[in-house]
């Protein structure tokens, strides 16, 4: 008997963890194997390559982002080959196995960790018997238990990380690591809230797969443990490892609670890591407290702010700060207080998500106690609730498009640093809805446009509200660039006439002997921007400072007009 196990990734970088562990729990005992696919690949493709495996069991690791994809591609394989027997797993499935067996045609849904129920599964199949095993559901019997894999047992398997497969394609996927299961908070709109306390991998088991990692040509290690930093002992002895065995260009995340964050090790990583090593995503969702106790979830904003300005304040570890619009007894004024208190720490990055009402959370279970109205496909929006309407949560999108695209991107760095310090100091939340309103009523594109029109559209806009910082923005457009671009205003100077300007700087010997550049390099390497009628900026394109990764500059003055 012949099983594949099949994932829909989101993108290509991705990789599921989850078919790597029942594959290596099942690869001694059975014919098994497993294949990836992305989203974007043509639905009648997958599904003509699952058939040509000639495989008897098809199983399927379903997710939010991938349920409808995958429900098509089943009904499809039943359509054309109707004895395949098909299970499904998953985050999405394992609560609500009932309502899937019902509308899907599939076999089986196994629920939570299936590396060893897979195990009972396909014993039963082998051997002709009705499964009647604990974690997994068919038509005849619905189980209520989720299965939680017994990790001393995991840890004798080979390694899912260590895959000869997978070897050579290391630095080009994104490699997902778990050195613990489970969360210890119960926030009701989370599926970790469901899951029965928080077991943890072996040192050993954890220092092996990490150097396998580091000897190897990774670049991104994202760990999946939910709340990283839980355990005191845990978190320094894998900080550690990392910090005396770091290599360069290889990067590692990880999920925080920021208020648990001791000063102590704080100190320890903003004295010892090195930059562009560790990267931090910290949920905050609300800075409301009734929403916090609603969604019970525990926080000490002030600690947070306190800890999160320690870390910004050193510069060593970039940082990923999460809010979520539409929970509970937020209004939308509420939500603007709990993004400008978030954004006002100053982190690189702040996500703004919509709250979605997972299948088997206990905020969807409760969705009529906050009046929600809720999308009924995945992935199970929030219209609105008796606190926010749809109306608004559309002006929190706007201000989301513009939140991506002005800051989240690191594209207007030095612009933004000064809309906010001198034009819209703490009302960082209005800008963005303002910029969001701007390009909506202009008809401008999501999609397709040019680098060029965005900085076009951004300066427009700056000058519609009588805010010009051009010098900023043409800075800020330059980083983009290691070789001159053209520009996104109209050139101030015909083509002649810059010829004639890089042609006479590039005379000047003294000049040049002193910024250590040669007339070529001027000619080909070197914009010049107008300061006033004799006074020039030179951008340097081809180098950059190393310690702020910017382009050189220079000013170049001529003793009268230029003719």
């Amino acid at each position: 008997m012949k099983t594949i196990l099949t994932t829909l990734n989101a993108k290509y970088i991705h990789t599921s963890l989850a078919l790597r562990w029942l594959y290596v729990a099942n690869k001694n005992h059975f014919d098994i194997d497993f294949i990836e696919y992305t989203l974007k690949e043509d639905v009648e493709t997958i599904v003509q390559e699952l058939l040509d495996t000639h495989a008897d069991v098809l199983g399927f690791s379903v997710s939010i982002w991938n349920v409808d994809r995958t429900e098509q591609i089943i009904k499809l394989l039943r359509e054309r080959k109707s004895d395949l027997i098909i299970f499904v797993g998953g985050p999405e499935v394992t609560y609500e196995p009932e309502f899937f067996l019902a509308h899907w045609p599939i076999d089986y849904v196994i629920s939570g960790e299936g590396e060893f129920v897979l195990r009972e599964l396909l014993q039963a199949l082998e051997s002709h018997q009705t499964p009647d095993i604990e974690g997994v559901s068919s038509k005849q019997k619905i189980s209520h238990v989720v299965a939680q894999a017994d990790i001393n047992q995991l840890v004798l398997l080979d390694s899912p990380y260590q895959l000869q497969r997978d070897r050579e394609n290391l630095r080009h996927r994104m490699i997902y690591f778990e050195t613990s299961r489970g969360c210890p908070y119960h926030c009701q709109y989370c599926l970790s809230s469901l899951e029965k306390g928080v077991r943890f991998f072996p040192q050993e088991y954890i220092e092996d797969n990490l150097r396998y990692f580091i000897e190897s040509n990774a670049r991104q290690i994202k760990f999946l443990d939910r709340t990283f930093n839980l355990n005191k002992k845990h978190t320094h002895f894998v900080f550690d490892y990392l910090l005396k065995n770091h290599r360069p260009n290889l990067s590692c995340q990880f999920e925080v609670y920021a208020d648990i964050l001791s000063e102590e090790l704080i100190h320890y990583l903003n004295s010892n890591l090195p930059h562009n090593y560790f990267r931090f995503e910290i949920g905050i969702q609300s800075t409301y407290e009734p929403t916090n106790l609603a969604v019970q979830r525990k926080q000490d904003f002030d600690v947070l702010a306190h800890n999160v300005k320690l870390l910004i304040e050193a510069d060593k570890i970039d940082l990923h700060l999460d809010l979520i619009a539409g929970l509970p007894y937020e209004s939308y004024d509420r939500f603007i207080q709990s993004f400008n208190d978030v954004f006002h720490l100053g982190a690189k990055e702040v996500q703004l998500g919509f709250l979605k009402l997972l299948r088997g959370t206990n905020l969807r279970k409760q969705a009529d106690k906050y009046g929600y109205i809720y999308r009924k496909k995945a992935p199970y929006e929030v219209i609105a609730n008796d606190s926010i309407s749809n109306e608004e949560l559309d002006c929190i999108r706007l201000a989301e498009f513009a939140l991506d695209k002005l800051w989240n991107s690191g594209r207007f760095t030095r612009t933004m640093d000064k809309v906010f310090s001198k034009h819209y100091n703490k009302r960082y939340f209005e800008f963005f809805f303002a910029f969001g309103v701007y390009y909506q009523k202009n008809n401008y594109p999501q999609f397709g446009y040019q680098l060029e029109d965005l900085y076009r559209i951004v300066h427009e806009f700056l000058l519609s509200l009588n805010i010009d910082l051009f010098p900023s923005l043409r800075t800020d457009y330059y980083q983009n660039f290691n070789i001159r671009p053209h520009g996104f205003w109209e050139s101030e100077f015909t083509k002649q006439e810059r010829k004639q300007l890089h042609y006479l700087i590039g005379q000047d010997r003294d000049f040049l002997r002193q910024h250590k550049l040669s007339r070529k390099i001027v000619e080909k390497q070197i914009n010049i921007d107008p300061i006033d009628d004799t006074t020039y900026l030179l951008t340097h394109f081809g180098v950059r400072k190393s310690n702020l990764n910017e382009h050189p500059t220079y000013i170049y003055q001529f003793k009268s007009e230029i003719e």
